[in-house]
């Protein structure tokens, strides 16, 4: 059973809407593009484990990307399956191309070093073994597999490096691999009921990562281009037309288009926000017409008068499919860009 699915976390989520709003030239641009990229592809190879998993005739829940505290300290997974006979950490790494795993827990990766997964997942383990201990669950084995899930990526290593070879596999061996690891455990230590138990208490104890994302790249929020985004091709730059947005760029029209920009301001700025504020982050001149927007937004309202603040209350889950459905805004993207070449 599928306990806690593979979402978009917060904090990718926050990154999506950054990116759209920052400006190329910034020299601050590729350091967030790459950890955008980065985390793109982390979130793309969990969404692939899916397949694999089904194939398993074995009792189990799993979650996706759990984050606990354990001794004031977060760590965090990328997939957990509980079983009764054992616990198993999945760590998920997209790389492509060739990667190379060295001495001293380093990767090799396009002329980049990196930290070794499986020293990164056995600290996983330890923090989980602790954490599981402190929450009076001390006989569950807990074991480890880092899988590559990119088919173009090319796996080196030497013939003396066994752990590797034994802890790294590609997607297509990880169902197989989980029934190994299965053999090795013939002794149930959870009864399904307690299996259960221990998966709600993952789920409750589960926090997410929330990054004040201008303040851990120090932005100014005045270093944001101002606008409203199409939710439907996801770029920068629609236009009020007849009391209605509408996209140079795709010809969606709309009234409501400017939620986005409040959900954006809710991820990147804060989750307060005044007429003037507002203002400043899309580019509208009038108060009356930043004033109708907020008002149908139906917002919560505190303060009167010029100094009226306007809460935003988002939910990460399902507020913010114009940034989720990426698939699509890339599809739309590419089929302006071909018209635009025919041209």
């Amino acid at each position: 059973m599928e306990l806690k699915t593979c979402e978009m976390s917060p904090h990718l989520l926050k990154l999506e809407a950054l990116i759209k709003r920052f400006p190329t030239s910034n020299p601050k641009y590729e350091i967030i593009m790459d950890v955008l990229n980065r985390e793109r592809a982390g979130f793309n190879g969990e969404r692939q484990l899916k397949y694999p998993l089904s194939k398993l005739d074995l009792k189990f829940d799993h979650l996706h990307c759990v984050r606990l505290n354990y001794n004031s300290s977060f760590f965090q997974m990328d997939a957990l399956l509980i079983t009764p006979r054992f616990i198993l950490i999945i760590e998920v790494k997209n790389y492509r191309d060739e990667v190379i795993f060295k001495e001293f827990d380093q990767v090799l990766h396009r002329d980049k070093v990196y930290q070794d997964p499986v020293s990164q997942v056995e600290e996983q383990k330890y923090q989980l073994e602790m954490w599981l201990q402190m929450n009076g669950f001390t006989q569950i084995p807990v074991e480890t597999v880092v899988v590559m899930v990119n088919p173009r990526v090319l796996l080196k290593t030497s013939s003396e490096n066994t752990i590797h070879q034994e802890k790294v596999v590609t997607l297509p061996r990880l169902a197989s691999k989980i029934r190994e690891i299965s053999n090795q455990f013939p002794h149930e230590y959870l009864k399904i009921s307690e299996m259960k138990q221990l998966g709600q208490l993952i789920l409750d104890a589960h926090t997410d990562y929330i990054p004040d994302i201008l303040k851990l790249y120090k932005i100014n929020a005045h270093e944001l281009m101002p606008g409203f985004i199409c939710p439907q091709c996801g770029i920068l730059g629609m236009k009020m037309y007849k009391k209605r947005l509408e996209c140079p760029t795709c010809g969606l029209r709309s009234a409501d288009a400017f939620m986005t920009a409040l959900k954006d301001y809710f991820l990147l700025v804060g989750r307060e926000i005044t007429n003037g504020e507002f203002r400043r982050f899309t580019g509208v001149e009038s108060t009356n017409t930043a004033k109708g927007m907020l008002t149908r937004a139906d917002l919560t309202k505190k303060g009167k008068g010029r100094h009226t603040k306007y809460l935003l209350n988002f939910n990460y889950e399902r507020d913010f499919d114009y940034l989720k459905n990426t698939d699509r805004i890339q599809k739309t993207t590419d089929r302006i860009q071909k018209n635009t070449d025919r041209k």
